[in-house]
């Protein structure tokens, strides 16, 4: 069985470090907010990086303009799907669409009741 979805920039959000907002540019997951580089607080504006990532879809800042290379390794979160998808679904595809993220998901052996 294949099947398909969407997650929701909300849903994508609630998974976000505090202090970190996600949104969209239209084509790519977007990250703005404030994070904490030693004793100082940095804001930040980003373009994120989405893959797959064992039992997840990990998002990580790819493009931040004005702050060290350091901040992008600080923004960078998985969004967890072991263990929350029936029937052992894996994950096999993400990618970026203007409501969120659509990824695709394959399952064996499932179940058809009529």
């Amino acid at each position: 069985m294949t099947v398909s979805g969407t997650l929701t920039r909300a849903t994508i959000d609630k998974y976000a470090p505090q202090g970190v907002k996600i949104g969209g540019n239209g084509r790519r997951l977007t990250a703005s907010g404030e994070v904490t580089l030693g004793a100082n607080k940095v804001r930040f504006n980003a373009e994120m990086r989405v893959v797959l990532a064992d039992g997840g879809i990990k998002i990580q800042a790819e493009k931040i303009e004005g702050v060290p290379d350091q901040v992008a390794q600080l923004v960078s979160y998985t969004i967890p799907f072991q263990g929350k998808l029936p029937f052992d679904v894996r994950v096999t595809g993400v990618k970026s669409v203007a409501e969120g993220l659509e990824f695709s998901a394959e399952a064996s052996d499932v179940p058809i009741r009529g």
